[in-house]
């Protein structure tokens, strides 16, 4: 280049020798300015040829619009195009709305100009199964370019936990990287259950070569009026064109104003409002609004305000609740000792008329107590359920204290004294269960069976009465005796009786019968012996109840355990009888029958 003090000098020596230097000067000055290299940074998700000539028609427009510079358009990887910037070897930058936010935050870049008819930025979800909502995707396998594509992840990330906050964390993702038909690949090749890719961009890979992509098809689709591609998410604001902070704000202006004006093909407008890229942003803390410190309060109370806001009602409910339960106890608990005192003032006049019976209940409840202990199993899994529930829920919550590091040593004296407690309680049981069993043997004597139905009617009566039941006893004459516990043998025709009694609390009064039948009956398996039945007209039991017939723990009824007939079928069993259940050939009703071997002095 010249050196414009040597021209200024000449200038003042004389006219005659300046002006054939000064038109010299002018002649050369275009040659002498060389143009200067512009470079913009595009981010490639396709392929390099595929971002070159679809930004061509704009780097040629630039190129006419300022013939002092040359645009050069290089194609980027997010990472490169990060890097490119981090070197401060790039002018301009054109990429995604999710890449521009966060360039924008970190390297201070700023749009000029948003892409005008480019495609629509958004997602589509492709697959070749059968897929239909985003819900479809738990427990698939997701093909995705990369965790910072913005069309290729982000957007349809924000869509799935605007559907189910839980959905990402049931979606397990393939990281394909670019070109973006990548992921397309995943899932044909059986990689990848489905995937992401840009809106028209299944529609342009079909278009290109049908054979290879025909099988693939969006779902999950979202209506629009911009564009008739597939949708799977909303549409946002198109790709920027931007500065970075080396390019003066004059060249930034005559740039803009050239995009501006270019005529067709890929037009540019006024930089639009990205506002929703923020939000999303903003949702899925990415970018500017990635958390690296410790969380705030304030930052805690909107990320789980919906959160707080249920607990908050939760516990006024409970509150609410609590001051409820606690008036009804109150007065329930009034109702009650007004109850017990009438009841005391009952008892004692009733307490001399029914001390024999209280004591043969007393008898039966402990052969009852006798019989389940011979399911040791399920008797000490009765008992001990609530000790060792206490010890659990102690030891469970030493445990979340430790882990929280709230835990003091008052605390740790409290909870290892409340374990030792119920420990100590469940011990206790242990013993008092071995006592019951030392407490009385089976007694083995021979029963009439007449006379035995006769002893248990005194103790059923005054329930069948009340109950409107009218009992029938039939009970053949000269029957053989058995041998048995009489005490246990009155313990399986009282639950009988009782069961029966329960059936049929929804029968007409007047077809409330019990009918109770012994005669002899000889068993082809076992020998002579007596079948004991009864019939009652309630309800009667499903097949399934029936197949389920005196298992243990199994009932029909709200309010028991499943432990009577399991019981009655135990007793009878011991004496080397057995207990089946029988449907009545009206249909009406269950008829339950017990066989016992006579004795054998009565072959």
């Amino acid at each position: 280049m010249w050196d414009l003090k040597i021209v200024a000098a000449r200038l003042r020596a004389g006219w005659r020798h300046a002006l054939p230097m000064l038109a010299c000067l002018i002649l050369l000055a275009p040659a002498a300015q060389a143009q200067e290299t512009l470079r913009i940074g595009v981010l490639d998700y396709l392929g390099s040829d595929h971002s070159l000539s679809h930004w061509k028609p704009t780097e040629a427009a630039l190129d006419a619009a300022l013939p002092g510079y040359d645009f050069h358009f290089e194609p980027l990887d997010i990472h490169q195009l990060d890097a490119a910037l981090a070197a401060k070897d790039l002018n301009f930058v054109i990429t995604n709305p999710g890449n521009y936010a966060e360039l924008e935050y970190r390297y201070h870049i700023s749009r000029i100009a948003t892409a005008q008819s480019d495609q629509p930025v958004g997602s589509t979800l492709v697959t070749t199964q059968d897929l239909k909502t985003l819900d479809d995707l738990a427990g698939r396998k997701l093909a995705i370019n990369a965790p910072e594509a913005f069309g290729g992840f982000q957007v349809i990330w924000s869509e799935m936990l605007k559907a189910d906050p839980r959905l990402p964390s049931k979606v397990q993702l393939e990281v394909t990287g670019y070109p973006m038909e990548r992921a397309a690949q995943a899932v044909l090749d059986g990689r990848a259950d489905a995937a992401v890719l840009r809106p028209c961009m299944l529609e342009q890979l079909q278009r290109e070569d049908p054979a290879r992509y025909g099988a693939l098809h969006a779902f999950a689709l979202q209506p629009s009026d911009e564009t008739s591609c597939a949708l799977s998410s909303p549409i946002y604001p198109g790709w920027p064109f931007a500065k970075t902070p080396k390019t003066s704000p004059e060249l930034a202006k005559k740039v803009a104003i050239a995009l501006m004006q270019m005529p067709s093909v890929n037009q540019w407008t006024v930089p639009l409002d990205y506002q929703p890229v923020h939000n999303l942003l903003r949702q899925l803390q990415l970018g500017p609004y990635a958390r690296t410190g410790p969380v705030n309060l304030r930052d805690f109370i909107a990320d789980y305000s919906d959160w707080l806001i249920a607990l908050a009602v939760a516990l006024i409910f409970w509150a609410l609740y609590s001051v409820r339960i606690e008036t009804l106890v109150r007065r329930r608990t009034r109702a009650l000792d007004t109850a017990n005192t009438q009841l005391k003032q009952e008892m004692i006049e009733r307490e001399r008329a029914e001390t024999a019976d209280r004591l043969h209940m007393r008898e039966l409840e402990h052969v009852a107590r006798l019989s389940i202990l011979g399911e040791m199993a399920s008797s000490i899994a009765h008992e001990l359920n609530q000790p060792l529930s206490a010890i659990s829920n102690y030891a469970q919550g030493c445990l979340l204290r430790l882990k929280t590091g709230s835990f003091t040593q008052a605390d740790m004296e409290t909870a290892s004294g409340e374990i030792a407690g119920q420990a100590e309680r469940a011990a206790t049981v242990i013993r008092r269960i071995r006592a019951f069993v030392r407490k009385r043997e089976s007694q083995r004597t021979p029963i009439k069976m007449c006379d035995l139905l006769e002893e248990c009617s005194a103790l059923y009566e005054a329930q069948t009465h009340r109950a409107g039941i009218h009992v029938e006893v039939m009970c053949a004459e000269s029957l053989p005796q058995v041998t048995g516990d009489r005490v246990h043998l009155t313990q399986v025709i009282l639950n009988l009786v009782q069961n029966a009694v329960d059936a049929m609390a929804q029968t007409e009064p007047d077809q409330r019968r019990i009918m109770i039948n012994a005669e002899r009956s000889d068993d082809p398996a076992h020998g002579a012996g007596i079948c004991l039945s009864v019939r009652d007209r309630g309800t009667g039991m499903t097949e399934t109840a029936m197949a389920h017939f005196a298992e243990a723990f199994y009932t029909t009824k709200p309010e028991g355990i499943g432990l009577g007939l399991a019981l009655s079928r135990s007793i009878i069993e011991a004496h080397g009888g057995w207990m089946r259940a029988k449907i009545p050939t009206d249909g009406v009703g269950l008829r339950v029958a017990i066989w016992l071997p006579i004795g054998e002095d009565e072959t």
